[in-house]
């Protein structure tokens, strides 16, 4: 969530097809199925003839370039007031402000589209605010073959985001619909809080690795990846102690990522089940000269479970999509208890939303986040629980299907220990509610 920005609808999709963006979305990004096929056929329709192609003798392309390069701009700026100011991070009784403007939040450039008949991409380059960076986001490039009946679709992939080639909306890297805000715990916000995710949710830009997936009768989805690190900003060509800090740490070796769904769709709708879970060698950088071979490695194993039901009429467009992730965590016995004050740990998340659209103009969306966990008050504070929950509240107009004002309000139920700011800054009478953010946002592209 803090290193990858989600990838949205883009125009060099709509400039390449000639289809207006509800072919292949409800309301950015979510993806209706026509959207899923286009992606998972590698981003490679189009109605316009290539610029450039040849043949070999066996009618073989050996050249295909598009007449229109696949360029666009992902923008985002946001205004958020706080409910409350916390207190000033360097001068004790001071407050900060209790407001931010972002003009840009983000700011993206997007290369997308067919690079052959049967090879596509999808490369983003971000800046991002609240880190003040500029590098490299989401990034794919897929292969994809077909029997002569269509019956059997496969594909194989790179990208460096675990999750990155879903087409449901289930996971971090391609997520459920509300729209991101700078919040006081967010990129590692005020007094350093931040909130407690599952661990793979966290390696967007950190790792890379190859997909291979079959997709049978427009309903079956099969996938296995496997992950490396894949450490950017580095002197050194390999990993070792120098850049173990880059993350908070780097995979040991390769970690296994699956995914399989099954659709199903009728008429104007459609739905959806699947299981996604990855298995991760993690070494920390908590102990300064800390090496990695041989060296303290925890292990994470995820398994998420989520379900998507869309009815895309003319007028109405309904959607309730959500996720529940369980995570079982095996620290090193050599951080415990320094670091970890359990050998295991657990935690738990449900992430629902539910959206509303008439007309493609005017919506409403309602997201629900909660997590629970095992208590550990070496790694999370306090009374050591990594619980919160809270909801998210927003109103959308769209003038156009490419420019989306948002009116959000964030409310915070629970925020424990160290994820909540005004603990770790030392806050008289800290509360969950002082958290709590309204945002005005603007998200376009072109």
């Amino acid at each position: 969530m803090l290193v990858s920005t989600p990838a949205q609808a883009v125009p060099p999709f709509a400039r390449q097809t000639g289809l207006a963006c509800e072919a292949c979305h409800t309301i950015p990004p979510e993806l209706t199925s026509f959207g899923r096929r286009f992606k998972l056929n590698g981003y490679t329709l189009t109605t316009r003839p290539p610029l450039v192609s040849d043949t070999d003798d066996h009618k073989k392309n050996t050249v295909w370039l598009s007449d229109l390069p696949g360029l666009g701009i992902l923008f985002q700026a946001t205004y958020n007031h706080y409910n409350r100011a916390p207190p000033d991070s360097a001068v004790p009784g001071a407050t900060a402000q209790s407001e931010n403007l972002e003009f840009p939040q983000q700011f993206s450039l997007i290369a997308a589209g067919a690079i052959s008949d049967q090879v596509g991409g999808f490369l983003q380059m971000t800046y991002d605010q609240p880190s003040g960076t500029f590098g490299v986001d989401n990034t794919e490039i897929r292969y994809v073959n077909h029997t002569e009946n269509s019956d059997w679709l496969w594909g194989v992939m790179f990208n460096n985001n675990p999750g990155n080639q879903d087409v449901w909306n289930s996971v971090a890297a391609y997520p459920t619909l509300d729209f991101s805000n700078q919040s006081l715990w967010s990129a590692g916000g005020a007094g350093g809080a931040a909130l407690s995710s599952p661990f793979f949710e966290g390696l967007g830009g950190l790792t890379a690795g190859p997909t291979a997936y079959i997709w049978y009768k427009d309903s079956l989805y099969l996938g296995v990846s496997a992950y490396h690190a894949a450490v950017s900003g580095s002197v050194t060509s390999t990993l070792d102690s120098t850049n173990l800090s880059a993350g908070g740490g780097t995979l040991e070796g390769w970690a296994p990522y699956w995914r399989a769904a099954y659709e199903h769709d009728w008429g104007y709708n459609s739905a959806s089940i699947g299981v996604s879970g990855m298995a991760s060698k993690f070494t920390p950088s908590l102990i300064a000269g800390q090496t990695l071979d041989p060296g303290y490695v925890n292990h994470y194993r995820d398994m998420s479970y989520d379900w998507q039901y869309q009815y895309n009429g003319q007028h109405n467009i309904f959607s309730f999509l959500g996720r529940y992730t369980h995570e079982n965590a095996e620290y090193d016995p050599g951080l415990v208890p320094a670091f970890y004050s359990n050998s295991i740990n657990h935690l738990d998340e449900w992430n629902v939303t539910g959206t509303y659209y008439y007309n493609r103009h005017y919506g409403a969306l309602v997201n629900f986040v909660r997590t629970t966990g095992t208590a550990d008050v070496a790694l999370n504070g306090g009374n050591g629980s990594p619980g919160y929950q809270y909801e998210v509240l927003e109103l959308d107009y769209l003038p156009w299907l490419n420019v989306r004002l948002i009116m959000q309000y964030n409310i915070y139920n629970v925020v424990k220990n160290n994820q909540n700011p005004f603990f770790l800054l030392n806050a008289t009478n800290p509360r969950a509610s002082n958290n709590n953010t309204f945002v005005f946002g603007l998200w376009m592209d072109f």
